[in-house]
């Protein structure tokens, strides 16, 4: 039982340091910004630096000028919408079996036609020796949470290109949205036949909807990411090219601060780029941007990316009116302009349909979500057909004192 009267005490604590960050942020983001207009029509060079430098945060590859925005262009009048979301029940070793599901659902929304949309899902029970117990770095292991997780997004993508298809081998104008990221940041460090694994599923599923020119593009809702922002601050570094590792103004006497570069904040960082750390791309972006409208392309630069081929994630910013949302697109939508045009206006109608979120997505999440409820009536039919088949059905002692708790 959760101890609410400690709770309160913490939580008053942390509402009063938030109280005073707000003159500090602020600060930061007009600096930001400054960053922003001093690189407009010179964003090659910070581009050309950003090239040369080393550091220890990810970075934004400049595509055009980080100041640009670009209008929403008119919705085309027909256009149908393909989306997929994935929840699951993870394997239990508590429970009756240690088997496991994916739940997928399916959404395509129909546009200008009059027709009623794809409303569905597909659940996957995963019970056999080698769902169960996966080669992992040449070894047999335990399906864990991870391995579950990396199967649905897997899973996500895949049905999703075949989703879209089917839309457009029935005749119409098609895009795909995805929840989150299209950047596979949990393949580093895993097993090199994992990942050759995972990467070839998914690069067949982008092969798929590139050769039909079907943009897909994973929308983040509430982004946290400072990949722009880090490029203003290796614009900040008053070195020909940054280097984290031999940065100067962390010895013991570093150099005065360059002419371009505001004093801190009391508190602040000792370091020149530190001026606007902490500045998410998101928040900087939101006071550039009008609803409806855009941002510059950017690449990623995250390591994963040398193995996505033609794929390369690039990315932009779009205000859809209750946030600024972070959308990736593949290089190929990238540099396409009518599909990365499609994909903006895509998203900002869905998300002006969906009162601040794209519909597409909510009603997939709403088709593939697992609730608690849901999963204690899968494993009470798992344990009843487990009993019906004479075979012996039992819980560990752990999950029979959470189910009936006493004193």
């Amino acid at each position: 039982m959760l101890d609410f009267a400690a709770v309160k005490a913490q939580i008053d604590d942390m509402v009063v340091e938030q109280a005073a960050r707000p003159p500090q942020v602020e600060a930061r983001l007009a600096r930001a910004l400054a960053q922003v207009e001093r690189w407009a029509g010179q964003w090659e060079a910070l581009a050309g630096k950003l090239r040369r430098s080393k550091t220890s945060w990810l970075l934004a590859e400049l595509v055009e000028d980080p100041s640009v925005t670009r209008p929403c262009p008119s919705r085309p009048e027909h256009l149908s919408l393909a989306a997929t979301d994935g929840s699951q029940i993870f394997p239990d070793r508590h429970e009756v079996s240690p088997c496991y599901l994916i739940n997928i659902g399916y959404v395509v929304l129909h546009y200008g036609t009059g027709e009623r949309p794809l409303l569905s899902s597909q659940p996957r029970l995963y019970y056999r020796d080698e769902d169960l117990f996966p080669e992992w770095g040449g070894r047999r292991v335990s399906a864990n949470r991870d391995w579950v997780g990396h199967r649905r997004s897997l899973l996500e993508l895949t049905e999703l290109a075949e989703l879209a298809g089917a839309s457009q081998d029935s005749g119409y104008l098609t895009a795909a949205l995805s929840d989150g990221t299209l950047i596979a940041w949990h393949l580093e460090g895993r097993p090199p036949e994992h990942r050759r694994e995972y990467l070839g599923a998914m690069k067949r599923a982008l092969d798929e909807l590139c050769q039909r020119r079907i943009p897909v593009a994973g929308y983040i809702s509430r982004s946290a990411s400072q990949d722009v922002t880090n490029a203003l601050r290796v614009g900040l570094c008053p070195l020909e090219a940054a280097d984290c590792d031999r940065c100067p103004w962390l010895g013991e006497s570093p150099p005065a601060w360059p002419e371009h570069a505001d004093p801190q904040e009391e508190g602040g960082s000792p370091l020149p780029c530190g001026a606007i750390d902490g500045i998410g791309d998101a928040v900087l972006l939101r006071r550039r941007l009008q609803k409806g409208e855009r941002s510059a392309l950017f690449a990623s630069t995250s390591k994963i990316l040398a193995e996505y081929g033609p794929h390369r994630v690039h990315f932009f910013y779009v205000h859809v009116g209750d946030e600024v949302a972070r959308v990736e697109v593949p290089a190929w939508v990238a540099r396409d302009a009518e599909l990365l045009d499609l994909v903006h206006t895509a998203v900002v109608d869905q998300a002006d349909k969906g009162q601040g979120y794209p519909v597409c997505l909510a009603e997939a999440h709403e088709r593939a979500v697992v609730r608690g409820a849901d999963r204690d009536l899968f494993y009470r039919y798992l344990e009843d057909s487990f009993v019906s088949q004479d075979i012996r059905a039992s819980v560990s002692t752990k999950n029979l004192r959470k189910r009936y708790t006493g004193v």
